[in-house]
């Protein structure tokens, strides 16, 4: 993936779905364009806002990470192994796309 996306850290599918669901009710709201596209687990603002919810560390492979947001049921309830793991992923993923800046 080339461009940079944003990451929400989910603890299982169910928080990615309702994560998506708040997250894209909350943007129009605000009277943004939003587009879900739950197979890819993905809402994209105005076509470009590109934000991403993930619930594994491998979903963020090669990812080039613009911000990254963990969702309350992550934080609260969610493994501590699992999300050191998925901070530590999306960490390279920021890294990386510093890198392409320069």
């Amino acid at each position: 993936m080339n461009d940079a996306v944003n990451i929400f850290l989910c603890k299982d599918k169910m928080d990615v779905i309702a994560s998506m669901i708040s997250y894209a009710d909350n943007q129009k709201r605000l009277g943004e364009n939003v587009q879900s596209i739950r197979s890819r687990t993905t809402v994209v603002v105005n076509g470009s806002w590109v934000t991403k919810f993930v619930s594994s560390p491998k979903a963020l492979d090669g990812m080039h990470v613009r911000e990254i947001t963990v969702s309350t049921r992550m934080s609260t309830a969610g493994e501590l192994s699992k999300l050191k793991d998925m901070l530590n992923m999306a960490r390279q993923g920021r890294i990386a796309m510093k890198n392409a800046q320069m």
